[in-house]
């Protein structure tokens, strides 16, 4: 039994002050030539830090957040796998346009899984489609021979972790904000994942800007060094 890390990597330069939202924005909608030296460099503390810690995980990447050749090398080192993070999933051919031309890209060719971008409320870019379709992502998943193993759903509790055909419906979210009253802390996961996978959710670009959710994935990597707790892939 183990914890399972999903990483949505949505930010090219992050959000920790206006620059780089800014940046981030144009870059997300539109285009702007990566500036090397910040281009997803707060990706490069996570993983650093996942990589000295041996937390290995699955690491979806929009389009705007494809890996750099240093990126794909730190990824490479801690034997993570890459996924891709869906936009536009209006249709299966609009999904399946992404999709190649994401696998186009020389660091992201053993792509095999994807997640959504979004839980359906907000449009959050140019290119993305709000609505949240679970289902339809099953079936492409099988139609186009692609995984698709996390949901977007908030976890309330150790049933709603339960794994059905190889796919987590729901999940433990790091930020705080989006976690359920009655499933908070991270004791109660640590507790759980002595006895089933659990599958929980962080944001490298939270990581870097908020302390609190910095705090609570530090407090989770300890506790799971204490208790013996591995991260599987």
């Amino acid at each position: 039994m183990g914890l399972i890390l999903r990483v949505d990597v949505d930010k090219p330069y992050g959000h920790s002050n206006f620059f780089y939202k800014i940046i981030s924005k144009i870059s997300e909608d539109f285009w702007f030539p990566n500036i090397s030296f910040i281009y997803l460099f707060h990706l490069k503390c996570f993983l650093r830090y996942c990589n000295k810690n041996s937390v290995r995980g699955y690491f979806y990447h929009r389009m705007c957040t494809v890996p750099s050749l240093s990126i794909y090398n730190l990824l490479n080192k801690g034997n993570h796998k890459i996924g891709f993070h869906a936009e536009n999933t209006r249709s299966i051919e609009t999904f399946e346009r992404e999709l190649v031309k994401f696998k186009s890209n020389a660091y992201c060719k053993t792509c095999d899984s994807f997640t959504k971008h979004g839980s359906g409320t907000y449009k959050l870019g140019k290119h993305h489609y709000p609505p949240y379709e679970e289902n339809k992502y099953i079936d492409w998943a099988r139609r186009l021979q692609i995984k698709f193993p996390f949901g977007n759903g908030i976890a309330s509790n150790s049933n709603d972790f339960n794994i059905e055909n190889g796919f987590y419906k729901n999940m433990f979210w790091l930020e705080p904000e989006y976690r359920s009253e009655s499933l908070s802390l991270i004791e109660e996961i640590i507790e759980i994942a002595k006895h089933q996978d659990v599958p929980v959710l962080i944001h490298p670009c939270n990581f870097y800007t908020f302390k609190v959710v910095r705090k609570e994935f530090e407090k989770l990597v300890e506790l799971a060094k204490i208790n013996n707790i591995e991260w599987v892939i």
